[in-house]
Parts: C-alpha cells; structure tokens; sequence
C-alpha cells in the first residue's frame, strides 16, 4: 500500500482485565514483567494474522499488517462500528500498481485487544471487500495459500500505531504485545538479550519513504532489500529482480495474489538458491514471483529500492520476531534451541 495522508489525532492505550501471570523464562513473562500488555492472535484461512477485537464495544477481527503505513477499517464495517466518517478525494495505490478510491478519515473511540486497549485511533476508511470474499476456502496445504481463502475481518492494524506503542509480534507463537507508556529503548534492549540468548539473529530494520519496514537482503548473493509485510501469506519476489539475480521462474498455473481493492495479479513460482535477509540465510527458498508496483519497489530509488515483500510463510517458519518500535526483526531456524 502506497503512503497515506497522514491523521494527526490523539491515541492512547491503557491495560485493562490483567490476566495471570505466565511462567517465568517465557517471552510473554519477560515482556509483562516490564509492563507490555498482550493480545492473543489467530491465524487464519490464507495464512493472515487476525486478532479478535472489540471496536467501540463491538466485535470484530483486523489483520496484522505491518506492510499498511497506516491502521485501515473497511467501508462496509462503518456502519458496524457507529463510525462518522470525514471523505476526502485521495486514493492509495496497491501493490500491483492500481488505486482504488479512499473513502475517508474517521477515529475509533476504542479497540480492545486481549488485555489492553487503545482509544481514540485515527483511522483511515477504503474498500478491502476484494479482501473479503463470500467463498471461505480451505488452505491448499502448500505454503503458497489460496489467496482467496482469507477469513473474514474488518480493517488492518497498521505501522504507525505499531510504531506508537512499541508494539512486538511473535509470529510462530501469536501474540501481540503493546506498551502502554508508548516505544521503549530499555524494553528493546531487553527483547534483544533474551532473543540472542536463544538463537535468534537480529535484522536492523527501518521506516522506508512509504513508510514501510524494509530490511537488508540479497537474492543468490545480488544484494536488495525486503519489505516486511505480515500482511502477505507468502514472500513475494519482483519477477524483473528475479530474473537479474538469476532465479529461474516456474509458472505456477491457477494461482493469483490478491490485495486490497480486490486487486489480482498472476503469480509464477521460483526457488532461490540462497535467500538472505540479513546475517539470516535460507537455502533452496521457494518464492512467489509477480510484477510489483514500481512505486512499491521504490525502484528509482538506489539507496531504497526492493525486492518485494517477505511475507508470512518465511516469518511464521522461523520464529520470527518483529520489535517495531525498538524496529528490529528477529529470526531463528526451526532446528535451532
């Protein structure tokens, strides 16, 4: 999603309905102990984090998506939630390069998550009908999920909220975990001692122009950079970036990668010899290839430029763990104790 106007609005959160304390040596523990409230998350039909939530005491589900600059609720749940709506005459550009129309501004009174809640959100309003389609399909079974099978749900929780509230999302284990008291450098630093202590690898992360996460990467030793999108099932590879760095493509016939907007694209599939995101290497990594936005790519951009999105296939296998406000992602192999 290409950058929003941004929604210059007051947010708070508050802990509320304390649950009891998890045994000790564990990250939720560790987290809780200095004061990170959590929020239990599901996954879902399509491979997407959701997590359960009640927005102006009414319930409902939003993605986990760290590749929206910005925290979005569908049209169609405006009336659900009681929301007024401010229209305005921008548009938000997809990942394959279309716009669809941006319907407004609103604020959220309050989203309860697990055992917090945030109040007074600014939120930005579009259409995700395309994300949300009648038919429920069972997952194919192979990590490149039917990108029509997705679960119902009403809008994404976003970066800048994540950013705000030094959020950290366990993506293997699900769990959300917020601080009340806004990003904290003691709390990062205390996150990456109990990762590295563990097996964990840090990736230094950062806020591109289009306010998205990205990281250092390389494809077969050509070095690029990655999105972090846990709003993507799959890790999504630029088929022009591909083929520089010397992937082969495969087509992958009756597969299509969606977005929001409804917006298709045809997908091809492609094995990377070794697929780098940062000191993190993985071998014989299995791809989804597509041809990416240009505006996503930030390809006229040499010192931002990507190759696609690393989605939730390769998150979700390696434990990875995302400290947006310290903005580090942590990753450890399956093998690994």
């Amino acid at each position: 999603m290409n950058k929003l106007v941004p929604i210059f609005l007051l947010a708070m959160v508050t802990p509320f309905c304390a649950r009891g304390q998890q045994p000790g040596g564990t990250l939720t523990s560790t987290l809780a102990s200095q004061g990170l409230a959590g929020a239990k998350l599901e996954r879902r039909y399509g491979n997407h984090l959701l997590v359960p939530v009640s927005i102006n005491n009414r319930r409902g589900a939003l993605m986990i998506d760290t590749g929206s600059p910005y925290t979005l609720i569908d049209r169609n749940s405006v009336n659900t939630f009681g929301l007024t709506v401010e229209k305005t005459d921008s548009s938000v550009g997809g990942l394959f390069g279309r716009a669809w129309e941006r319907y407004g501004t609103s604020k959220l009174k309050s989203i309860a998550m697990g055992n917090c809640m945030v109040t007074n959100v600014p939120v930005a309003i579009a259409d995700l009908s395309g994300m949300n389609p009648d038919r429920r399909a069972i997952a194919t079974g192979s990590h490149i999920s039917d990108s029509k099978a997705v679960a119902h749900f009403n809008g994404v929780l976003g970066a800048r909220e994540m950013v705000k509230f030094g959020m950290i999302i366990d993506c293997t284990r699900q769990m959300l975990y917020i601080n009340p008291n806004g990003a904290s450098s003691a709390v990062s630093q205390s996150l990456a001692g109990f990762l590295s202590g563990r097996g964990f690898t840090r990736v230094p992360m950062r806020l591109n122009s289009n306010a998205h996460f990205d990281v250092e990467g390389a494809l077969n030793g050509h070095a690029t950079r990655f999105l972090v999108d846990t709003g993507s099932a799959t890790t999504l590879i630029d088929t022009q970036v591909a083929v520089k760095s010397g992937t082969g493509v495969t087509a992958l016939a009756g597969y299509g990668a969606g977005g929001a907007g409804g917006l298709m694209e045809g997908v091809n599939r492609a094995s990377v010899k070794e697929l780098a995101i940062g000191n993190f290497k993985l071998a014989n990594a299995e791809v989804v290839v597509a041809h990416i936005s240009g505006d996503i790519l930030l390809s006229k951009s040499a010192a931002e430029s990507n190759a696609g999105v690393l989605g939730q296939d390769y998150l979700a296998t390696n434990f990875a763990v995302i400290d947006t406000g310290g903005k580090a992602l942590y990753l450890r192999r399956p093998d690994s104790r």
